[in-house]
């Protein structure tokens, strides 16, 4: 088998092919030569063209649809971090209430802690007679 005839397909069919052109003489044969010639490039053509056009397809179809995902991926991404960021600031502002509850009712206790010290220590110090009066303005006496 010739190169030739591995280009074209099989050794038969490039000799019936031959054999059909030169029965037209010369100028018949070059000119049917030519018009099979001109057939395998426009074959060639648009078999390439066809090709050409599926991998585009499947490109822009591939791309559309990375696009669409990166879409829908990054608002489930940004819709991630907003529940992260709320769930954070959930916390935080309960945590922040807590702190200032048991700071107001520390104060308090220790202001009642503060003012009963105060009341003993006058007490023990001064007596228990002060502070007692009689309803007519005069003091007691011990």
């Amino acid at each position: 088998m010739t190169i030739q005839n591995t280009i074209t397909g099989s050794s038969t069919d490039g000799d019936q092919r031959i054999q059909a052109d030169s029965q037209h003489g010369i100028i018949g044969s070059w000119w049917q030569l030519g018009i099979g010639m001109g057939e395998a490039s426009c074959s060639f053509g648009f078999g390439l063209a066809q090709d050409v056009r599926s991998e585009v397809r499947r490109r822009a179809d591939v791309t559309l649809t990375f696009a669409e995902e990166m879409g829908v991926g990054g608002f489930k991404f940004i819709r991630r971090v907003v529940e992260r960021v709320d769930r954070v600031a959930n916390e935080a502002l309960g945590r922040g209430e807590a702190g200032v509850l048991v700071v107001t009712r520390t104060l308090r206790r220790t202001g009642h802690g503060v003012t009963d010290l105060a009341s003993t220590a006058l007490s023990d110090t001064i007596g228990s007679s002060i502070g007692q009066r009689r309803t007519d303005g005069q003091r007691a006496t011990a």
